[in-house]
């Protein structure tokens, strides 16, 4: 979330109209991982799905929308560089919750799913208003991920929320049934 909060910032200082389509994505990445979280918990589908990785839709977003600035700054050779390294960070992310049994492939392969329709609708707007101006972000992402490496900012506050909530939802509401799962 910092990344994402300073990628706004920097939208709204060199491109507001790009820094709309930023908070929309980053609204849609979030609001649809949680409201699939809140159902999956609620009202498991079959098989081995209880809930899509919102690390690995939130770092596909994030993540790939800062190789996205990165690149279009690096000419050639580099930008196709930057974009690999942007991809396997992702993929680390997206394996990590693999390896440690946080989800099953089935739920890290929805977060990338989601992530990447989000940064699709945000790389659309960017790449359309291109801002050459992108080194205070990335100098500003480079000390926040320095600050903030192996802190996970929202674990506590997000993940224990809300299987409570889509437990209260399920067994007050009866949405199971409207969902037909």
């Amino acid at each position: 979330m910092p990344l994402a909060t300073a990628m706004l910032i920097w939208l709204l200082l060199y491109s507001s109209p790009t820094a709309l389509r930023w908070v929309l994505a980053l609204g849609f990445c979030v609001g649809l991982t949680a409201l699939l979280k809140i159902i999956f918990y609620g009202c498991p589908p079959a098989g081995n799905m209880h809930s899509p990785s919102g690390h690995t839709s939130l770092s596909t977003l994030v993540y790939g929308a800062l190789a996205l600035v990165a690149a279009t700054v690096a000419p050639g050779v580099r930008g196709v560089l930057v974009i690999g390294a942007g991809a396997g960070l992702i993929l680390t992310v997206a394996v990590s919750r693999l390896l440690l049994d946080a989800h099953g492939l089935s739920e890290v392969g929805l977060g990338l799913i989601i992530g990447t329709v989000c940064l699709g609708l945000f790389s659309r707007q960017y790449l359309e208003d291109l801002n050459t101006k992108a080194w205070p972000m990335l100098v500003a992402a480079g000390v926040l991920m320095s600050i903030f490496h192996g802190r996970d900012c929202m674990q506590n506050n997000t993940c224990t929320a809300l299987p409570d909530i889509s437990t209260y939802i399920a067994a007050d509401c009866r949405y199971c049934k409207f969902f037909d799962l």
